[in-house]
């Protein structure tokens, strides 16, 4: 009914004849009246000069259109102006504008192209444009103007038609919009959802991808990314307007003419309109530098990771070439002083067992500092009495203390007389490191142990002396690692350095805490405040190597193995002396040998031997043992290196205990008679 170049709009409005009508309406050429139309609602209302019945109807409507409609003769001579028309060149009254030259009203810049639309519509051409306009009071205004043949009766075009849409709000929008796009940090862009044409591309993505805006616009992804790349874009296009969402694809590699491959998390949606898809719009940003960071972060951790392994195993491995020398020499102390010796004799024999004892927590201290700093130490959860592990370890203490002199007490509160859960072990590590400084640092006077129940569940551990005492200056770094008050501190009294950082980091594993209070000259005190649960049920004691009052007397067939002729030695002296019959073997092939061929009530069996290990060779006793459906014998595993991890390995190859070395003849004995309720009743053990 109206060719193309209409311009069309949706209106309210009420004209003067009466009429409340919403309206979809468009001015241009009408074929089938005598001069021109309107298209409202769909129906064609022919307004003629000879049309007798409503002369006024024509200019009413004109006269309510919000768009700028004027009648040009074909020289562009204004010859009609609705009143948007007028308000557009700020005029009030048609005849101020009529016989003006419709051009000469535009910008010299513009009037050629409005020229150009007016030849256009002269020879039966629609044509559109859009172009700026100033009004008298300067103020630039955008309108997009159709030029339209107008015919009189016998179809010549005799005038011409101009509509003009005011669309200074919308292209100043889209300069805004066009502007925040360009500034975006991420490249975006924008094709049609009809064939991939891009028809936007900002700064950011230019930039990224080494596109020029100018060259590709109009293009397709084909024509400006890898074949294979523009395949997968093209899928993922055809996936968002398929299911309508967002799309989000991570790492995706994109090839750049300047850079390269590089890798972008994209978004990729559909914009819309009456459903039907018009633009699909891609944001990506480049991830390239963060993803090589997190590589590089996760090659750090691996060689992290790795690192910490290495010094595991090295320390591994040296604890066990130490320990190895160490187990001769404190073992053999040991079964020295049971002999008959002189006074001179027992005092050298009580020196190397000192050192000896010095060197294992020295050595202890740094396998525990190794453990914390991998994050591989682990806290039991066992029940014991507190008052009974507070009084053994300071029956282990007081000897010490009366040696130098010094007077030692223990205090411990009837509110922590009871069974707690907790680790036995690291709380008697804790203490014993307190009560060992104490000992250490103090020349004369006292050292007092103090234990109290301060709240429900949570315990006090205080530990108190007069000795050398130290400042607020050497408590802010006491608990460090390696960390002494001065260098005479070590010359003087020697250690590492590491109890003290060890015992903060064991309380705070345990949800506890450990600090200082001292006044230099006057003596320290050292408090652990520790939570530890009530068990439901009393604890046994929590026996630890202490010295057995009594030596057991043993009637067991006992199998040594050890690939050290010295530790076997020592295991073997130690039993024989309580009575024990014992058998060596030097590795894991020479012990399976003889579990076949003898019949054995105890097995110590060394856990890093060349060739079958211990680990190895306690399998295959139990394999024995199954294949001949034989009662069950007891296996100790001993290592050089208590770490969780060999405990566990023991444990899971059939071992029923295991014995960190220095072996010492109490140790030995102590295991025996926490197997005891194990051992067969035929054998007896007897104290």
């Amino acid at each position: 009914m109206m060719e193309a170049g209409i311009q069309g709009r949706r209106q309210k409005g009420e004209c003067a004849a009466g009429f409340r009508l919403t309206l979809r309406w468009g001015v241009g050429p009408h074929h089938g009246g005598p001069l021109w139309g309107f298209f409202v609602n769909g129906l064609a209302v022919g307004v003629a000069k000879a049309a007798a019945d409503a002369p006024h109807l024509a200019e009413e409507l004109l006269a309510s259109l919000p768009v700028a409609v004027r009648i040009l003769s074909l020289r562009g001579e204004l010859e009609y102006l609705n009143p948007a028309a007028l308000a557009a060149v700020e005029q009030d009254r048609s005849a101020e504008s009529v016989g003006a030259s419709w051009p000469a009203l535009w910008p010299a810049e513009t009037a050629p192209a409005i020229e150009q639309a007016m030849r256009s519509a002269a020879q039966g051409e629609p044509h559109s444009l859009r172009a700026v306009q100033c009004s008298r009071a300067g103020a630039r205004r955008w309108w997009d103007t159709t030029v339209s043949p107008m015919r009189d009766a016998g179809g010549e075009i005799h005038k011409l038609l101009a509509v003009s849409i005011d669309v200074t709000r919308s292209v100043e929008a889209e300069a805004f919009f066009n502007t925040i796009i360009q500034l975006l940090p991420t490249p975006l862009l924008v094709k049609t959802a009809s064939d991939g044409r891009y028809v936007l591309i900002n700064r950011a993505a230019e930039e990224t991808f080494g596109l020029s805006g100018a060259v590709a616009l109009g293009k397709t992804a084909f024509e400006l990314f890898p074949q294979e790349e523009a395949l997968l874009f093209a899928a993922e296009d055809a996936d968002v307007i398929r299911s309508g969402e967002t799309r989000v694809s991570e790492e995706e590699p994109i090839t750049t003419r300047d850079s390269g491959v590089r890798y972008f998390t994209t978004k990729k949606f559909a914009t819309y309109e009456e459903d039907r898809p018009l633009h699909l719009v891609a944001i990506g940003e480049d991830v390239t530098d963060k993803r090589a960071a997190a590589t590089a972060l996760k090659l750090a951790a691996a060689q992290a990771e790795a690192a910490t392994q290495a010094k595991s195993a090295f320390l591994a491995n040296m604890s066990h070439e130490i320990r190895t020398p160490l187990n001769g020499v404190v073992g053999v102390a040991d079964l020295l002083a049971r002999t008959s010796l002189t006074g001179e004799q027992i005092e050298l024999v009580d020196i190397i067992r000192s050192c000896g004892d010095t060197l294992n927590r020295m050595l202890m201290d740094v396998l525990d500092l190794s453990k914390i700093e991998a994050g591989k130490f682990t806290l039991s959860a066992e029940a014991f009495n507190l008052a009974e592990l507070v009084r053994s370890v300071s029956g282990l203490m007081r000897p010490t203390a009366h040696a130098k002199g010094l007077t030692f007490s223990c205090d411990i509160d009837a509110a922590a007389q009871r069974s707690v859960l907790g680790d036995p072990i690291r709380l008697r590590q804790i203490i014993t490191n307190l009560l060992s400084n104490a000992i250490k640092f103090t020349e004369s006077g006292s050292v007092g142990l103090c234990v109290r129940s301060v709240a429900p569940d949570r315990y006090q551990v205080e530990v108190q002396d007069t000795g050398i005492g130290f400042d607020e200056e050497v408590r802010q770094q006491l608990f460090e690692r390696f960390q002494q008050a001065d260098g005479t501190i070590n010359r003087r009294f020697g250690g590492t350095g590491l109890g003290l950082a060890i015992s903060r980091q064991l309380a705070s594993l345990m949800d506890g805490e450990l600090d200082a209070a001292s006044v230099p000259g006057q003596g320290s005190r050292f408090t652990l405040t520790v939570p530890l649960a009530s068990a439901e049920a009393t604890a046994a004691t929590e026996a630890g190597p202490g010295r057995l009052d009594a030596r057991p007397t043993l009637r067991l067939s006992v199998l040594a193995v050890d690939d050290h002729a010295i530790n076997r030695k020592i295991v073997q002296m130690s039993l024989e002396a309580a009575g024990a019959k014992v058998y060596l073997a030097r590795d894991g092939e020479e012990a399976v040998r003889l579990f076949r061929e003898g019949r054995f009530d105890l097995v110590f069996m060394d856990m890093q031997m060349p060739g079958l290990d211990g680990v190895a060779a306690t399998r295959e006793i139990r394999r024995i043992e199954t294949e001949r459906r034989a009662p069950r014998t007891q296996v100790v595993m001993l290592t050089a290196n208590a770490s969780d991890q060999h405990v566990a390995q023991a444990l899971a190859a059939g071992a029923d205990a295991h014995l960190a070395k220095p072996l010492k003849p109490d140790a030995l004995l102590s295991i025996i008679l926490q197997l005891k309720a194990d051992i067969p009743p035929d054998i007896a053990l007897e104290a």
